[in-house]
């Protein structure tokens, strides 16, 4: 499941009358034509955030080139030193000058965002096929091989009634099989830390809405939900319902994954917050590992990253996830079916 797969376009065979396969004897029936708005067939999304600089950063890196990812979104954080210049040189020095990398503004990246967002224009100028409307990584709709993901800077930068209507304009006016929903910040009962609300409910309520799956960073940790469908109310364990390691999302279902540990530290797992919570699948934390439920004992934390494939071997509705650390275990793994 670690493999890279077929990138090639699932939209590129032919589907007229003449064509083999498209009619058959009594009760075959029609094999339909791959849907246009579904992403390239086996397409593998790479998304981690809080890098800091230098060997930890670059063993990331290493990890995204080395499982064959064709794209990197960075969940905010670059490198804690409100330096642009290191972050790019750290991060080409393993990628290159071309390789496809999106990024959303984190907290320790306000001070210099122009820099930051100055770099990834230069990139995405760089990137064939690569799309992005907007407010590059703060208000912004991108499109890439046939995946469409909202960048926000919901409760980092600006006010949240700004984000949190551009998220919803964002997600309706796409008609892409897949949209994810990107921002660096989360709330408390959202990630494995202590880490406090900053982002507000509006904001995941429209991704849950269109059925987006909603990626953050901010807490050092990787924490994934179960299906949800009733964010914000934790009373109703934010409506938590199916197999951890099989999601069903669609309109009014998600699920939410924070994928914090890029390089800069590793922080615990806060027991005392969270051993009630009943929504969560997966946790991975310096001290604690829980995979789709079931707790797994000496957990000592490793940086690494969420892999995401979408189209996996030509089924445009489903998806396969899992979390890969720098030295090459996979401490999650699961699949998403779209409805």
């Amino acid at each position: 499941n670690g493999s890279s797969g077929s990138s090639g376009s699932s939209g590129s065979s032919g589907d007229g009358p003449g064509d083999e396969g498209t009619t058959g004897g009594p009760g075959m029936g029609d094999v339909p034509p791959p849907p246009t708005n579904a992403p390239d067939e086996n397409l593998l999304v790479a998304l981690v955030g809080d890098m800091g600089a230098g060997s930890a950063p670059k063993a990331v890196y290493q990890r995204v080139l080395d499982e064959g990812a064709d794209l990197l979104i960075v969940l905010g954080d670059f490198d804690y030193g409100d330096d642009p210049a290191q972050f790019f040189k750290d991060m080409e020095g393993v990628l290159g000058g071309t390789f496809p990398v999106f990024g959303v503004i984190g907290n320790h990246d306000v001070a210099e965002w122009d820099g930051y967002q100055s770099g990834l224009k230069a990139r995405l100028a760089k990137v064939q096929g690569a799309a992005c409307t907007g407010d590059l990584g703060v208000d912004s709709s991108c499109k890439y091989r046939g995946l469409h993901f909202v960048l926000s800077g919901v409760g980092t930068i600006g006010t949240k009634a700004k984000h949190e209507q551009y998220i919803a304009d964002a997600l309706a006016a796409d008609d892409s099989l897949w949209s994810l929903c990107i921002w660096h910040k989360n709330m408390r009962d959202l990630q494995a830390g202590d880490k406090s609300d900053d982002v507000g409910w509006p904001a995941f309520k429209h991704c849950q809405k269109e059925g987006a799956p909603i990626v953050m960073g901010h807490e050092h940790s990787y924490a994934r939900t179960r299906a949800l469908t009733d964010i914000g109310n934790k009373g109703n364990g934010h409506g938590a319902t199916g197999l951890p390691e099989l999601l069903e999302v669609g309109p009014g279902r998600t699920f939410t994954v924070v994928s914090g540990l890029g390089g800069k530290s590793i922080r615990a797992y806060e027991d005392a917050l969270h051993k009630d919570d009943q929504w969560w699948a997966t946790l991975y934390a310096s001290d604690y590992h829980r995979q789709n439920g079931v707790e797994k004992p000496g957990a000592s934390g490793e940086d690494g990253v969420l892999f995401m494939r979408f189209n996996v071997d030509g089924d445009a509705s489903t998806a396969h996830g899992y979390f890969k650390t720098v030295k090459g275990e996979v401490i999650d793994e699961f699949d998403v079916v779209k409805k």
